[in-house]
């Protein structure tokens, strides 16, 4: 009994001296602040937050009647006055669905055609818009073809450029530099042909996650017209300048509706003949 009990102190001491090896201070050991399932709460809980920041940012802000445009920065860019055209002068729009009028629904009119009229006859309008195109396709429409005569050519590339929908749709954004590429070549074809050209820039979108993807190819439309020197001008001073109540957009938060059209078409004309006084 007696050499029993002398192995087990001896044991218990033995095991006491490798314990205050491994833990000389005596620390009591506590256990850690969260637990392996509540690290992995707290990860889902915050990837939960991230989507829903990130769907708040895609939400379009709807109104009755329509979609109001996000506020943006203007990106125009002036060379001086643009010219009130002189009776019979024509003007070539050329484009994506902006300038065809897609999707505004009924009792409207596109912006050229509201420029046209604004213009009380004194200019023809002409209007070259394909839904979904990019600039590049824009320039491949005219590759090998006789160019239209225009005294004044706009061009009104980049939403599709931008993809604008993200990761809600299914389009991937053309590089910026091929956008602005594109561009300088177009703007030095016409040129080229004898026709006075304008840029005007893609218009804002109707969410703020719209607005920022567009942000992008808004700036560089302006910096194109800086290194070409030809006029920018810019659908969201347009929409600055309609009441603030009145949506610009159809729900989609992306196309025109037909009060936008019409706040674009006549401010368009107001660009190229203020109002005197």
């Amino acid at each position: 009994m007696f050499l029993l009990q002398t192995h087990r102190e001896r044991s218990h001491s033995a095991l006491t001296q490798i314990a205050r090896r491994r833990n000389p201070a005596g620390v009591t050991a506590r256990p850690p602040f969260l637990t392996n399932a509540q690290k992995i709460a707290l990860a889902v809980v915050a990837l939960m937050l991230g989507l829903l920041a990130a769907l708040w940012q895609e939400l379009p802000q709807w109104r009755l009647g329509g979609t109001q445009s996000a506020p943006a920065s203007s990106v125009a860019y002036l060379v001086g006055d643009l010219g009130c055209p002189v009776s019979g002068t024509g003007i070539a729009i050329i484009g994506d669905s902006h300038v065809a009028g897609s999707r505004m629904g009924e009792g409207g009119a596109p912006f050229g055609v509201v420029l046209e009229r604004s213009l009380a006859g004194r200019v023809t309008v002409v209007r070259y818009g394909a839904g979904g195109e990019t600039a590049l396709d824009g320039e491949k429409r005219w590759r090998g073809r006789s160019l239209l005569t225009a005294d004044v050519v706009i061009l009104s590339y980049g939403t599709n450029d931008a993809a604008p929908r993200g990761w809600t749709g299914d389009k991937s954004p053309v590089p910026v530099d091929d956008y602005k590429a594109s561009l300088n070549r177009q703007i030095t074809g016409w040129r080229n042909h004898g026709a006075q050209v304008v840029v005007l820039a893609p218009p804002p979108g109707g969410s703020t996650a719209i607005t920022r993807r567009l942000s992008p190819y808004r700036e560089a439309a302006r910096a194109v017209g800086r290194s070409e020197k030809v006029a920018v001008l810019d659908p969201a001073d347009a929409f600055a300048s309609c009441p603030s109540a009145q949506p610009v957009l159809v729900r989609d938060a992306l196309h025109m509706n037909a009060a936008g059209h019409k706040c674009l078409g006549s401010w368009l004309a107001d660009q190229f003949c203020p109002a005197p006084g």
